[in-house]
C-alpha cells in the first residue's frame, strides 16, 4: 500500500465538516467491515454509516439536548454502536462510548458502576439496548428518573427520495474549540477521569500521528479493540472515519474464543494496520495451536502497533518465533506510547523497521536511574517507544521539576497541540497533572537519541491486558468481605514475562485460623474480583494479621509491601 489517496477534507477546522468533505469525495466507499465467527462479514459503506448517523442524530435533536450535552453510548459491536456516536457529532452534541456489560461480571455490579458514571458525567442522554435498560430498571429502580434512555431498536432510518448526502449533515461551522467527544483515562469502577477533547485537537492528532504512520484510506485496519478506550476509539475508529480508511471490527468477546479470528481476518482482508496491547502478541503465540495456522497470511500488513501497556521485547519474539512461517516480520512490529490526555498518540517508532533496543545495566539503572549500556549478566533490555509525533514535545524531569539529559530516568512531561485541556469538572485534578503547560503522566522514563523508554509508573495503576486498575477500587471491594482485617488489603501488579502483561496481587490479612476457612476466603476474593472487575487475579495470600507494612499515617504501604512480598511470598 503506498498511501496516496486524497484526504483533502481533513483540512476543515471542525469534524462534523470533515465528516461532511468525506461523504462528498467517496459516498460509497466501505468504511466499516464487521466480522463475527462462522457468519457473512456486514459491510456497510460511508453513506450507510452515516445516514445511520443521521437518524440518530434526529433523534438527539428531537430530545430537546442542550448543544454541547454529553450522549452516553452503551452498545456491543453493531452499526448502531459506530452510528450512535457519529451520530452525535453530527447534532452537535458531545458522545462518549462506555463498557456494555461483561459475560463475567455481575449485573449487580456492572449496574452499580454505570449508575455512577451517569451521575459523574450528567449526560443528556443514554443510547444502550432493552436489556440494560430492564437491568436499570430491575435492580436501581428511580435511579434514572428523568434520565432520557434512548433504545438503539427504536431508531428507524427515514425513506428518502434521493440517497443520503452532503447536504443532509449540518454546514454550519462549529467553533474548534468546543468539545467534540468525551473519552476517559484510567478507571476501573466508573468514568474517573473524564476527557473532554474539542474539534481542534482531535484534527490535530488526525493529522500528525496519520502522517507519522502515513494511514490513507488506500490502508484496511483490523482490529478486535473495544471502543470505550482510546486504542480502539481513536487509533481503530475515530482516525480511520476522519481519514476515510476502511475498518475491519470484531468484537473482543469473539476474539478472546478464537484468536485466530484477527490473524484469518489479516489475510482475506488483506489489511495492513493493526493495532495491539502488548499481551496479545504473547497470547497468541500460546493460543494458536499447530493446526490452525494453514492458510494464515500475515504479509499484508504494513504496522503492527503495540500500545496500551508496556512493550517487552519477549513478546514481539514469541509473536515472530511463532508466526514468522505465515508472513510475520520483524520490520512490522512497531511500539507507540499513547495515552487519552494526548487524544491518543504522543510517540511512534519508525514504520518499516524494528523498534530499537536499549541493553542497560539493571544494577546502575536501579541505582543510579541511569540508563547505561552493559553486556554483562545483569543486562536489562527495553523496547523504544520511538520519537515524539509532530506537535507534540516529550520531558524528562527530577523530583525536583529540573529536565534530565538523555539516558537519565525520570517523570515523563508531554506538551504539543493534542493535549487536552482539563479534566471533565474535575478541576484539582487538573491542576495536580499540569506544570505549567507540561501534562505530568505520572510515568517514569528516559530519552535516548530522541526516543522514549518507558520503564514503569509513579502512580499505583495495573494495567492488565491493556486495562487498567486502581488498587484502591480492588482494596475496597475485598476489604468488605467476611473474614478480612479491616483496612488489611494490599493490590498491585507485578510484570509476568510468560504472558507479556501485569498479573495482579492480593494480600489481605485475617484472623481465620482454620485452613478451610482460608481457603474458602482465597476463592471469595477471586470470585469478587472476577465479577466487580471482570479481571483474574494471579496470586492471592490470605495472611496474619500485621503481616502487612503501615506507613506512619496509618495507610497500607503498597510499594514496602510489594516488596516484602517478592522477598517471602513471590516463590511460596
Amino acid at each position: 500500500m503506498t498511501g496516496t489517496a486524497p484526504t483533502h477534507h481533513l483540512d476543515a477546522s471542525d469534524v462534523r465538516a470533515v465528516l461532511r468533505g468525506r461523504l462528498a469525495g467517496a459516498p460509497d466507499a466501505t468504511a466499516i467491515t464487521i466480522v463475527r465467527p462462522d457468519a457473512p462479514d456486514k459491510v456497510y459503506t460511508c453513506a450507510e454509516v452515516l445516514e445511520r448517523a443521521g437518524a440518530y442524530a434526529d433523534r438527539y435533536k428531537s430530545l430537546g439536548l442542550e448543544p454541547g450535552a454529553v450522549v452516553l453510548v452503551c452498545l456491543y459491536l453493531s452499526l448502531d454502536l459506530h452510528a450512535a456516536f457519529l451520530g452525535g457529532i453530527l447534532s452537535g452534541h458531545v458522545p462518549s462510548m462506555i463498557a456494555p456489560p461483561s459475560p463475567r461480571m455481575e449485573r449487580q455490579k456492572y449496574i452499580s458502576s454505570f449508575v455512577g458514571m451517569n451521575e459523574h458525567v450528567t449526560p443528556g442522554c443514554v443510547v444502550t439496548d432493552r436489556d440494560v435498560i430492564d437491568a436499570l430498571e430491575e435492580h436501581r429502580p428511580g435511579a434514572l428518573d428523568g434520565q432520557n434512555l434512548v433504545d438503539a431498536a427504536t431508531i428507524t432510518t427515514p425513506m428518502r427520495d434521493v440517497p443520503f448526502g452532503p447536504a443532509d449533515i449540518d454546514s454550519t461551522p462549529l467553533d474548534p474549540e468546543l468539545a467534540v467527544l468525551l473519552q476517559h483515562s484510567s478507571g476501573t469502577t466508573g468514568m474517573q477521569k473524564g476527557i473532554a477533547l474539542s474539534h481542534r485537537v482531535v484534527l490535530d492528532q488526525v493529522r500528525s500521528y496519520g502522517s507519522s504512520i502515513k494511514m490513507s484510506p488506500d490502508d484496511r485496519i483490523a482490529s478486535w479493540l473495544p471502543l470505550y478506550h482510546d486504542m480502539g476509539l481513536i487509533a481503530c475508529f475515530v482516525a480511520p472515519s476522519l481519514v476515510g480508511t476502511p475498518i475491519i471490527q470484531m468484537s473482543p468477546f469473539d476474539w478472546v474464543g478464537r484468536p485466530t479470528l484477527l490473524l484469518e481476518t489479516i489475510g482475506s482482508h488483506q489489511a495492513t494496520l493493526c493495532w495491539l496491547p502488548n499481551f496479545a502478541y504473547a497470547f497468541m503465540a500460546k493460543a494458536v495451536r499447530d493446526s490452525q495456522m494453514d492458510g494464515l497470511d500475515l504479509t499484508s500488513i504494513r504496522a503492527f502497533i503495540n500500545c496500551s501497556e508496556p512493550v517487552t521485547a519477549e513478546s514481539h519474539d514469541a509473536f515472530l518465533a511463532r508466526f514468522g512461517d505465515v508472513g510475520a516480520r520483524p520490520d512490522q512490529l512497531t511500539a507507540c506510547y499513547a495515552m487519552a490526555e494526548n487524544v491518543y498518540a504522543v510517540t511512534q517508532s519508525p514504520l518499516g523497521e524494528a523498534p530499537r533496543r536499549d541493553a542497560i545495566s539493571r544494577r546502575v539503572f536501579e541505582a543510579e536511574h541511569r540508563a547505561a549500556e552493559s553486556g554483562g549478566d545483569d543486562l536489562m533490555e527495553l523496547v523504544s517507544n520511538g520519537p515524539a509525533i509532530d506537535g507534540v514535545r516529550v520531558k524528562i524531569t527530577d523530583d525536583d521539576g529540573a529536565e534530565l539529559p538523555e539516558r537519565h530516568a525520570g517523570s515523563i512531561l508531554i506538551t504539543g497541540s493534542s493535549v487536552f485541556a482539563g479534566y471533565f469538572e474535575r478541576d484539582d485534578l487538573t491542576e495536580a497533572a499540569f506544570e505549567g503547560e507540561w501534562y505530568n503522566t505520572g510515568d517514569l522514563g528516559y530519552l535516548a537519541d530522541g526516543e522514549l523508554y518507558v520503564t514503569g509508573r509513579k502512580k499505583d495503576l495495573i494495567i492488565i491486558q491493556g486495562r487498567n486498575f486502581y488498587p484502591t477500587d480492588i482494596e475496597a471491594a475485598v476489604g468488605e468481605l467476611e473474614g478480612v482485617s479491616d483496612g488489611r488489603v494490599a493490590a498491585f501488579g507485578e510484570t509476568d514475562e510468560a504472558s507479556g502483561t501485569e498479573a495482579l496481587v492480593v494480600l489481605a490479612e485475617s484472623t481465620l485460623e482454620d485452613a478451610a476457612l482460608r481457603t474458602r476466603l482465597k476463592l471469595s476474593i477471586r470470585k469478587t474480583v472476577a465479577q466487580t472487575f471482570d479481571c483474574t487475579v494471579g496470586q492471592i495470600h490470605v495472611l496474619e494479621p500485621r503481616w502487612l507494612v503501615k506507613s506512619t499515617a496509618g495507610k497500607v504501604a503498597r510499594a514496602d509491601n510489594r516488596v516484602k512480598y517478592e522477598r517471602e511470598l513471590r516463590n511460596r
